[in-house]
């Protein structure tokens, strides 16, 4: 009987590991190639037109080639052997080293912070306006034509905004701000946290923050007052004290009953933040079923229930409470399947980029008298119109399904300058800064973070590849499953850059993992290496040749350069 357990779990947890892996490499490739062959390009004003443009693909793959090339160089030399050994065995230098990149990550953080003092503006500013009037007596966002009302998925963060503020007062962009800093300082802590636990050399977790000051977009969304940070910080917290209850009923065979409450709050006030982050809840719960079932240990279901719980407090609780101090009930507010409408619609061309957001279809709440049964019927009719349209003409498919994935994960900057540039600021912005924002000013910037984002995509790319070969897979598992929920999430949901970055953050830690197993690979390369590495290599052109014909977009360089230069002529004057 223990035996016919034994090979269902093993048969099971196999299946679901080829699943996540096969789906991730899928993925991995499929933004590599569009990395290195395009570039989407968001325009620096409020319209947010993607502009599809070629990209240098020998100068990604030059770099690449010259990467390898040093890091076989550092490996044969034995130079990255002898800086583990010197940081295993001086935990204080290294604990010195991983805190001064921490530090620089927090000093550019709050640098930008107060060298640029944005404004909320939009959903940052009516959340935060809501919690002023909650605390003032102003109820007007919580009746039926509220902002509240219609977003009622912002009330777990108006919640926090709301008892936060009775101690930094209303509006307090810059407290906001700069403890988002601190969120981004600690988020790259856990993740060198997380190679930690893993067993992976330390050299592995400096990488991992060294990375982070490279690719610098998370920092600048430091002044994004919006729930994306703090949310990302408490899913990682979530997932790295799982790691740790799984890692010490595995060593030490001991309970350790706090791993277990820091991961569920974690996890709770994340998804209390941004809604967004149900799915990196939904990943954390797959992932401890299926650690359940490689260990054969049930006790790990108890991370399980206690995400499960966290969720039902913080979607019944918060709520309850802000009704009795308003007065007003809380209904529905606007339905989800009108952002899976909005999320399905082509562009027109001028405005926003396919599956972007629509003023026309965010308007169906209210022209259906806020009833959101209403409003769900009309959705779903405007869904299944784009759904037919897509079945009868598998061009506008392709054609809408390329450019919604590209405009979302192909843009180097992830909208990291656009949210500084569409919002007021109460200083007359530096020469320095104002030129860093600018069109002309940010382009090195953006060229720079295009380079460094097909090489964290090859690194994710080499992770999934030595993990299906080799069969190391479960300790990293929760950050892959999370990105695949992303990725499919945001194929039919509303688009955004803003919404897809913190799942390619996921991605650095892989990515070190990845040129970690190649590094190790170099150390006794053999024919039989070589020969895989050719055959995966005409596979990947074999991919790239089909992919080139039907997903790479560049039809935009002629509008894209009338666009620059017209927008850099108008700066100037």
């Amino acid at each position: 009987s223990n035996w016919g357990k034994n090979i269902m779990s093993k048969t099971l947890y196999s299946v679901y590991r080829y699943i996540v892996l096969g789906l991730f490499l899928i993925i991995n490739i499929w933004l590599f190639l569009l990395s290195i062959f395009s570039t989407s390009r968001l325009t620096s004003d409020a319209s947010e037109h993607t502009y599809y443009t070629g990209d240098h693909v020998w100068l990604h793959i030059i770099i690449l080639v010259v990467l390898i090339a040093a890091v076989f160089y550092l490996v044969r030399n034995n130079i990255f052997t002898r800086i583990n050994s010197y940081l295993s065995n001086n935990e204080k230098t290294f604990i010195r080293i991983r805190n001064i990149c921490l530090i620089i990550i927090g000093i550019s953080g709050a640098a930008w912070v107060l060298l640029t003092q944005s404004n909320a503006g939009a959903d940052q500013y009516y959340v935060l306006d809501a919690a002023r009037g909650l605390r003032n007596g102003d109820y007007s966002a919580f009746r039926y034509n509220g902002y509240i009302a219609k977003y009622t998925n912002q009330i777990g963060l108006l919640f926090i905004e709301y008892i936060i503020g009775f101690i930094v007062g209303d509006y307090n962009y810059l407290f906001w701000q700069l403890l988002n800093v601190v969120m981004i300082v600690f988020t790259y802590k856990m993740f060198s946290d997380i190679l930690g636990i893993l067993k992976l050399p330390r050299i592995a977790s400096l990488s991992t923050i060294i990375l982070g000051i490279l690719f610098f977009p998370w920092t600048l969304y430091s002044v994004f007052i919006y729930g994306n940070v703090a949310g990302l910080f408490f899913a990682t917290s979530a997932f790295k004290y799982t790691m740790l209850f799984i890692d010490s009923l595995k060593e030490f065979n001991s309970f350790k009953i706090s791993y277990i409450v820091i991961s569920a709050f974690s996890m709770m006030l994340s998804v209390m933040v941004k809604n967004n982050y149900l799915i990196f809840m939904i990943a954390l719960i797959i992932y401890t079923v299926a650690e359940a079932l490689r260990h054969r240990n049930i006790q790990i279901i108890l991370v399980t229930c206690a995400v499960i719980a966290g969720f039902a407090i913080q979607s019944i609780v918060p709520k309850l409470v802000i009704e009795k101090i308003s007065g007003c009930n809380l209904g529905s507010g606007a339905s989800s399947w009108t952002w899976i409408a909005m999320g399905l619609h082509p562009s027109d061309g001028n405005v926003y980029a396919d599956g972007w957001y629509s003023g026309r279809i965010a308007a169906f709440y209210e022209n259906n008298d806020y009833d959101t049964k209403k409003e769900a019927e009309v959705s779903k009719a405007e869904i299944k119109g784009y759904i037919d349209t897509y079945k009868n003409d598998h061009k506008a498919f392709t054609s809408f399904l390329s450019k919604k994935v590209a405009s979302q994960w192909n843009n180097p900057e992830f909208q990291c300058f656009w949210i500084t540039n569409v919002r007021s600021s109460d200083i007359e912005k530096s020469h320095v800064i104002s030129d860093i924002l600018s069109l002309k000013g940010s382009t090195p910037f953006i060229a720079f973070l295009n380079i460094m984002q097909s090489i964290i995509l090859f690194g994710s790319m080499l992770y999934a590849i030595n993990t299906l070969i080799e069969g190391t897979f479960a300790g990293t598992a929760v950050l892959p499953l999370t990105f695949i929920g992303g990725f499919i999430f945001h194929l039919f949901w509303e688009g955004k850059c803003q919404y897809t970055l913190p799942y390619f953050m996921l991605l650095l830690p892989l990515s070190v993992i990845g040129f970690y197993s190649m590094a190790k690979k170099l150390s006794s390369v053999t024919k039989k290496h070589l020969y895989k590495c050719g055959v995966f290599a005409v596979i990947l052109l074999f991919i790239a040749i089909i992919f080139n014909r039907f997903i790479i977009l560049n039809q935009d360089n002629t509008s894209y350069k009338q666009y620059r230069e017209y927008t850099i002529e108008q700066q100037k004057l």
